[in-house]
């Protein structure tokens, strides 16, 4: 541990660079950028070729739904409404041009942009929203995200390109719930399968797929998006090819030597390296921080379903302690919330400080004196095993003696499911909206399912409730400040950190703006824009 730590420090050119940008968008390279070569006309044709940390399982978009099948859906479809790019991801309309809501929140009417068309020649149109929407709902499809829909009474489609959703009762978030990551829109009467996925209407075509290995696009001439500067109708590339491989060191030496055009989450180590030697035709970016890291606590088990332990937990961790160790300092922490402070989602609340003689003074009260020992449940993802270690590493300090359990990702999930460990740090995808980022977490109905802390409080269950019953923003706002100080006083979890993923590529990938991250797709971004310039 002590030798990891040593490691990450920064020199002081690497730090007077990384400051100095704020660490938001940073670009390194020993030839002209990207951004210098956005200044070129864009151009039609080639492939890119992608090397991705993770594969998808199955390509039905409405049952397969984790991160990279989310990723692989922005580049074959389209839904009513797109995710905007950090830090405010706010949510634009897709297919729907435009939208309307009730004066009492529960009607939306969405009106379809004309002549959008799925990759088979039909048009896109009001009963293909409504067939994909009751397709989610429907129990028989499995969909992980029918949850989202429970609150829909109906939906109509009165004429070719309107649609008409009746909820049962006003949802604050219910545009979030429209995306790609809740429902891509595929054509009426389609069935599709993991791997014969449904025609979409997106910026390339389903060419190939080999589960949890690769996948392969080509460009949909037809695609109803034009590049607002130069008037050019998206896509350019010609193709995209994306290719599962584990090793983030394994990715960095594919596109050091050709064999690959982009890679995700290169080892931040590499990252820093570039800042002090430049390797020629390579372009090294910083995205904003996304996602979140934190830790679970099983409230139901010994010793953390006492509320001290837990506070004494959170008293002696030094989150930027953490982020230096876990991350090399790349990313930013975060306040008692899923949220940059940023973000039109955050909440400003005083954060406690560091006190180990406060951390000490509650494992006392709490009954153990002399600290205990614990076992952090994990799966074999660096970024959280790190993270791990380094807070095994601070709570030495107050009498807490920790080891490390590390399971392949599927029994993992079973285990936290079923509540059957004690703590463990771990984290989430990037949250649209502040129900989506603690309703699943922390209400009570969700014990079982995706609230794996088994937290239970009425008060935080009529909270959320009514947060996500209140439909007007500014109405919202006085809810969810109640909910995060029951997060810092109970704490179900403690946030810590928010990563950013160094991404290599090529210097002639152009166009890539990297506003979302690593997503392949977001407004006004994403790969539809990416062009070659060889």
């Amino acid at each position: 541990m002590k030798g990891r730590e040593e490691s990450v420090e920064l020199t002081r050119r690497q730090f007077l660079y990384l400051s100095g940008l704020g660490m938001a968008g940073a670009t390194l390279t020993g030839v002209p950028t990207w951004s210098q070569g956005a200044e070129k006309k864009p151009k039609h044709g080639g492939r890119l070729r992608v090397a991705e940390r993770h594969g998808s399982s199955g390509l039905d978009p409405h049952r397969n739904q984790v991160f990279m099948d989310f990723n692989n859906y922005t580049l074959m479809y389209n839904a009513l409404t797109i995710m905007g790019p950090l830090p405010q991801v706010d949510i634009y309309p897709d297919v729907a041009k435009s939208w309307e809501i009730s004066k009492d929140g529960r009607e939306y009417t969405f009106l379809l942009r004309e002549g959008v068309k799925f990759h088979h020649g039909k048009e896109l149109d009001s009963r293909d929203v409504k067939y994909s929407m009751e397709r989610v709902m429907n129990p028989a499809t499995r969909s992980p995200r029918a949850f989202a829909y429970r609150v829909v009474d109906s939906i109509n489609a009165p004429d070719k390109y309107q649609v008409k959703i009746r909820l049962k009762e006003p949802f604050g978030p219910f545009l979030t719930t429209l995306t790609i990551q809740d429902c891509p829109i595929i054509p009426a009467g389609s069935e599709p399968t993991p791997t014969k996925p449904a025609p979409g209407t997106g910026p390339f075509v389903f060419k190939s797929f080999v589960p949890n290995e690769t996948t392969e696009y080509t460009r949909n001439p037809n695609y109803w998006e034009f590049d607002a500067k130069t008037g050019d109708r998206l896509p350019y590339l010609d193709g995209v090819y994306v290719k599962k491989i584990v090793d983030p060191a394994v990715r960095w030496v594919a596109v050091r030597t050709g064999e690959m055009d982009y890679a995700q989450y290169i080892p931040v180590n590499s990252y820093l390296q570039e800042a002090e030697k430049p390797t020629p035709g390579i372009v090294v970016v910083l995205p904003l921080p996304v996602g979140v890291t934190y830790i679970y606590f099983n409230c139901t088990k010994p010793p953390f379903d006492n509320k001290k332990v837990r506070q004494a937990v959170a008293y002696a961790l030094d989150k930027k302690e953490i982020l230096k160790a876990a991350h090399y300092g790349l990313g930013e922490t975060i306040n008692n919330q899923a949220f940059l402070n940023r973000s039109k989602s955050y909440i400003p609340i005083p954060d406690r400080e560091v006190d180990l003689a406060k951390a000490k003074s509650l494992l006392a009260e709490a009954g153990y004196p002399k600290g205990f020992k614990t076992e952090f449940s994990e799966y074999s993802y660096v970024r959280y095993t790190d993270a791990a270690q380094a807070v095994m590493g601070q709570l030495q300090k107050i009498g807490i003696e920790g080891s490390m359990s590390v399971i392949d990702n599927a029994p993992w999930i079973v285990k936290m499911r079923k509540g059957d460990y004690t703590i463990s740090a771990t984290g989430d995808s990037e949250r649209l909206d502040p129900d989506d980022a603690y309703y699943l977490r922390m209400h009570s109905s969700e014990i079982g399912k995706s609230n794996w802390s088994r937290y239970s409080n009425k008060q935080l269950d009529e909270l959320l409730e009514k947060g996500r019953a209140t439909w007007k923003w500014e109405e919202r706002v006085p809810i969810y400040k109640k909910v995060v100080e029951i997060i810092k006083e109970e704490l179900p979890l403690f946030y810590i950190l928010k990563p950013s993923i160094p991404i290599a590529i090529r210097d002639y990938v152009k166009g890539h703006e990297f506003g979302a991250a690593t997503w392949f797709g977001y407004y006004g971004g994403g790969f539809k824009k990416v062009w070659i310039d060889k």
